[in-house]
């Protein structure tokens, strides 16, 4: 009889055992749960807009045609194409070469005119210019979160996936977050290409949006 009571109580205490394991996983098993679902309302989905894509007129190069006299060394600026300016260098008062361009402004005509931002210096410095056509857009952080810009992607027609701080844009974006509510504007480093791209995608983890590029008349 006692034997009998003693397994009796065995069987019970195992079962007990087994009763307490399966709550414990299942108590954890909802806190995982819980916890995911916690982190899942706290990391919103990115909010990100493509503001405006256009291709527009820029100065794509500048040739010196006359170095003139009585300069020293700095910008060469166009009234018709604002944001436009990149450096020269001199030698004896001539202008004798002209830095790659970096900032190529927008211009509203073509050729544009070329001078040398110095007010009161040289005289009879010359210069001819190129305009193509680049692609330039602004985008914006519309959430709440701050974003690295090293996982921010832009495609072209699907195709050609490049980040924010790639050399793909001039000038470089030099920064490594975007802030909540701050437009962003990028300029291809390359003119457009002779078949026009249609449609420009900026993409986050798995946000993505996409807008129509469109050729101003």
């Amino acid at each position: 009889m006692g034997a009998s009571v003693g397994v009796g109580g065995l069987i019970v205490g195992i079962s007990m055992l087994l009763v307490f394991s399966m709550a414990v996983s299942t108590l954890s098993s909802q806190t995982v749960t819980s916890l995911e679902v916690l982190e899942s309302a706290q990391t919103p989905d990115p909010i990100i807009t493509i503001d405006s894509a256009q291709y527009l007129d820029s100065i794509h190069s500048v040739t010196l045609l006359a170095g003139g006299t009585g300069y020293t060394d700095g910008q060469l600026i166009s009234p018709e194409c604002p944001g436009f300016s990149v450096d020269f260098t001199v030698t004896g008062g001539v202008i004798t070469s002209i830095e790659p361009i970096v900032n190529r402004g927008v211009c509203d005509a073509d050729p544009a005119t070329i001078e040398v931002d110095q007010p009161g210096g040289g005289i009879n410095a010359n210069f001819d210019s190129e305009i193509k056509q680049y692609l330039h857009a602004d985008v914006t952080n519309g959430g709440q979160e701050t974003l690295s810009t090293d996982e921010v992607w832009f495609f072209l027609d699907g195709l050609s996936p490049t980040t924010m701080t790639s050399t793909d844009f001039s000038p470089l974006i030099v920064k490594e977050n975007w802030y909540s509510g701050e437009t962003i504007s990028v300029i291809a480093s390359d003119d457009a290409p002779a078949i026009l791209n249609s449609r420009l995608s900026l993409t986050v983890g798995e946000t993505s949006v996409s807008r129509t590029i469109t050729v101003p008349a």
